[in-house]
């Protein structure tokens, strides 16, 4: 699979990417074999994928000869009935383990997670990106146990950011758990061809409890510094508003 296949197969589809839902795609064969590496160092057996974007499915083909159940969420109407016959295809060929294979047609934003442990994966979005990890991270009770993405780099990194550039996002995804970007995705490796460079970034579930007044001290200090105990937000790291917070 590269770039010129896949632009061909959404042509011979008559499907245009749209630039609102974030619609790219995986072409590099490279890229999606590390992706399903890096899902297999966290995965814990009987537990469910959940892939956000199946798009043309070649993420998903993938997932389907290594996991048994995976839910694939797909919210573009062309793509999902794409999708779907595809992997009717797929499903009945022996070869592969999938047992549970279910096509979903949904918002990851609005997707109730499953009961039993999950994992998301997936080439997400840039432009949903805030919200996703703000809904998985913090929002929801039953959160997923780890994430391993293709998304924009940069993102990542600042999901990592330490002070003097710690954001909120950052404390945030760091309060969830342990990040580590493994490998980066070249432009050349995804169609249409983004302008930034991606990577595949896992994140692994490691809450750090949090004082009741966490999110109440952050925020205030972001939005009014400088103040009395914090001069530049930015500065502070994890540790450091938790020992704030207590006293």
């Amino acid at each position: 699979m590269d770039q010129q296949k896949c632009k061909k197969e959404l042509q011979d589809k008559k499907i245009i990417p749209k630039k609102y839902y974030g619609q790219v795609f995986t072409t590099d064969e490279k890229v999606i074999d590390k992706l399903i590496e890096t899902i297999k160092t966290i995965y814990r057996p009987n537990t469910k994928i959940v892939e956000i974007g199946g798009g043309l499915g070649y993420i998903t083909e993938k997932l389907a000869e290594e996991f048994d159940d995976i839910d694939v969420l797909e919210i573009d109407d062309y793509l999902y009935k794409t999708l779907n016959s595809k992997l009717k295809t797929l499903t009945s060929n022996l070869e592969f383990r999938v047992s549970s294979l279910n096509v979903i047609k949904t918002d990851i934003l609005k997707y109730t997670p499953p009961k039993k442990d999950y994992l998301l994966v997936g080439n997400i979005p840039f432009h949903i990106s805030g919200r996703l990890y703000r809904r998985f991270m913090s929002e929801i009770d039953h959160k997923p146990y780890g994430m391993v993405f293709i998304t924009d780099k940069q993102y990542a990194s600042t999901l990592m950011g330490q002070p003097p550039r710690c954001y909120r996002v950052s404390l945030q995804a760091q309060s969830y758990g342990d990040i580590k970007i493994v490998a980066d995705v070249p432009p050349e490796s995804v169609y249409p061809e983004p302008k930034v460079m991606s990577c595949i970034m896992k994140i692994t579930k490691n809450e750090t409890k949090l004082p009741k007044n966490f999110w109440d001290v952050v925020n205030y200090h972001f939005e009014n510094f400088p103040t009395k105990e914090v001069e530049s937000p930015k500065t502070m790291g994890l540790k450091k508003w938790i020992e704030l917070c207590k006293k």
